[in-house]
């Protein structure tokens, strides 16, 4: 059995503290359960193939807690460091104390996993280390190095714990007797949060966006909210209108795919409005930023003709 990215510890930038917290609690369940999958279909190997634990976070207790796991193990346990737990002289790897089935890779060439002849490995020993050649042999084999694409028939493994727009959460069987029979996909489903996306496009107003997020919302389970379309002029986003169309805790906002309209100006207009929107278009501030600021003025700018 073959698993990648457990990311013991890691710190999520980007997803919030509870969305993080959640992950974090999950890396440490799913590392059990992968254990005792392993277990009881009866896997002779188990590779743990880069991103176990994250060096610059993870504390020697977490370290230890998945080297009594891992000890549970009923056959050999093989790790192969990766991106952000790469191997050297003063890493976790190189100072605890590990279970007596465990074994570390720590040489960047492949080289033949000595519990599976078949299966050759290849270890991060920098943070920007670069492919290592692959090795001319004879006979099948099977080449496994953490955060490689499916290039040169090196395995790809996906991440076990993984930010919810990228896919992966399962482990990979495979025959070492026979490399070249399809890796079997071991679901280890559960994993805490979910990712929904909501199309802006035909939302003319702050009130029908928010709306449609409300719709969407589940109480007490971490929310990755993407955004997608074209947001039109005057539309405040959540955070931005005040504290009633803020967004509850555990919700994190993903904008990396939205477009922003602008509001039509005519260059005569001489009005309030019109003078705002002359304003902002020479704003020099972000895409974001400009849109947010005219839709907040242009709130303003309503209410004040309404006499509020």
């Amino acid at each position: 059995m073959i698993v990648n990215g457990v990311h013991l510890d890691h710190a999520w930038t980007g997803l919030g503290t509870q969305f993080g917290s959640a992950l974090r609690g999950w890396s440490r369940q799913v590392l059990a359960l992968v254990v005792e999958e392993a277990n009881r279909r009866n896997a002779g190997v188990l590779l743990v193939a880069g991103d176990l634990f994250d060096r610059s976070f993870a504390l020697p207790a977490t370290v230890d807690y998945a080297s009594q796991i891992l000890g549970t193990f009923s056959g050999d346990v093989v790790i192969v460091p990766g991106r952000t737990d790469w191997i050297d002289g003063t890493s976790l790897y190189s100072t605890q104390e590990w279970a007596a089935n465990t074994s570390i890779c720590s040489s960047s060439d492949y080289q033949s996993c000595s519990a599976a002849s078949t299966l050759w490995v290849s270890a991060w020993t920098s943070p920007g280390g670069s492919a290592p050649r692959v090795p001319v042999a004879t006979g099948p084999r099977v080449l496994v190095r953490a955060g490689m694409a499916d290039d040169g028939g090196v395995l790809a493994v996906p991440e076990l714990v993984h930010d919810p727009r990228e896919p992966g959460g399962f482990a990979l069987l495979i025959d070492s007797a026979t490399p070249n029979a399809p890796a079997l996909q071991v679901d280890l489903a559960g994993q805490p949060g979910s990712l929904v996306d909501v199309d802006v496009t035909d939302l003319l107003d702050t009130d029908a966006l928010a709306d449609a997020v409300e719709a969407v919302l589940t109480p007490g389970s971490p929310l990755l909210l993407r955004l997608l379309g074209t947001l039109a002029p005057g539309v405040l986003l959540p955070g931005f209108g005040g504290p009633e169309h803020s967004l509850p805790p555990g919700v994190v906002l993903d904008l990396d795919s939205l477009h922003f309209a602008t509001a039509s100006l005519d260059p005569a207009d001489r009005t309030a409005r019109g003078e705002f929107l002359h304003a902002m278009a020479y704003a020099n501030t972000s895409e974001l930023q400009r849109h947010q600021t005219t839709a907040l003025g242009l709130a303003a700018l309503a209410a004040s003709a309404r006499g509020n």
